[in-house]
């Protein structure tokens, strides 16, 4: 009998178990989609389409026409994913979906950190909340001893924030934990020029995002290096190899932030890798709020790169819902580590 596979998807909506504060607004839900691609001899593989209202340009075209044309034609994308690649978070649902399928029990990829040995370090993170909430998520993440945090900032106004990074480094006089920041597009360009000054005595890791997307002042605002600039938004709907090259050769950003629902998928983002290697540009890969399914695939790619051991990565969100999918992973010490316990 001929191997024939077919797929189908399954709607499923995430429940954050806190008030999700981000500068688009808070945030209760989360909806996905879990791509299934099965054969006729019973094995499957699951994956997760998850793109983010706000910023996933592909759900201002006819997302959900070309969701079923793939389900429809699933063979025929897997061998064409060129052909969508305008649809950065189907691309990921479809690469995770055929990992699992190829790789039994849950395990997409094969690396020492599938293989238990190691952990990938991760980022504590802060989220946007009132000053007395956001100094609560510090207290107890600090309890934790972690090596990096990253807040949201841009939520109340600047003279709070900056009391709140003094409030850090009060309690990290040795500057052994990193500090990144993520603005989420909040300043102008003299506003950035002012505040990043501001930011100095602060021994700041990195900003994501000063400006907005498309400003033509990144490339003037990196090249003064007065804080490292993460791009991240800025990278969104730049699809073609050589407007990948061209952003990053122009602009020179210091270090880019990935995340393959929002970038390509895993092929796209590591075109974004090849690039930022040869260019000397810092990277890290960050999750965009999937499940521990999406989470998952994307640690377990990330785990062949040495540099996913050399900075600590976004993929600490698999505490988000109340209603998550089983995890195939549990953190330790700020440390991702793969695992099949459910």
């Amino acid at each position: 009998m001929q191997k024939k596979l077919q797929a189908f998807v399954e709607p499923y909506q995430l429940n954050f178990s806190f008030n999700a504060k981000t500068s688009r607004g808070e945030i209760k839900k989360r909806d996905i989609l879990l791509l299934e691609i099965s054969d006729n001899f019973g094995r499957t593989g699951v994956g997760e389409i998850a793109p983010l209202e706000g910023l996933s340009k592909e759900l201002d075209l006819n997302f959900e026409e070309k969701v079923n044309e793939v389900v429809e034609n699933i063979e025929y994308f897997l061998n064409n994913l060129d052909l969508l690649i305008d649809y950065p978070s189907i691309v990921f649902g479809i690469e995770s979906a055929w990992m699992n399928y190829k790789n039994s029990q849950g395990m997409f990829y094969k690396t020492n950190f599938t293989s238990n040995s190691v952990g990938i370090p991760i980022n504590a993170l802060v989220w946007m909340d009132d000053f007395e909430g956001m100094k609560a998520q510090i207290d107890k993440i600090l309890a934790e001893n972690p090596k990096c945090i990253k807040l949201k900032i841009g939520g109340i106004d600047w003279e709070s924030e900056l009391e709140l990074i003094q409030y850090i480094r009060n309690k990290t006089i040795d500057n052994s934990l990193d500090i990144r920041l993520d603005a989420n597009g909040a300043f102008s360009y003299d506003e950035a020029i002012l505040k990043l000054n501001q930011l100095l005595p602060f021994n700041i890791h990195s900003i994501e995002q000063p400006l907005a997307k498309n400003n033509n002042k990144y490339e003037l605002l990196c090249d003064q290096n007065i804080i490292p600039i993460a791009l991240d938004e800025e990278l969104i709907g730049v699809n073609l190899y050589k407007d990948k090259y061209k952003l990053l050769k122009d602009i020179q950003p210091q270090f880019i932030v990935l995340k393959p629902s929002l970038h390509g998928g895993l092929r796209g983002c590591e075109e974004w890798i090849f690039l930022a290697r040869q260019l000397q540009i810092g990277w890290w890969i960050t999750s965009a709020l999937e499940s521990n399914l999406g989470l998952s695939a994307i640690a377990q790619w990330c785990s062949q790169y040495p540099e996913c051991y050399q900075f600590p990565q976004g993929l600490g969100t698999g505490n988000l819902y109340s209603n998550n999918l089983p995890a195939k992973h549990i953190i330790k010490n700020y440390e991702l580590y793969f695992t099949n316990i459910q």
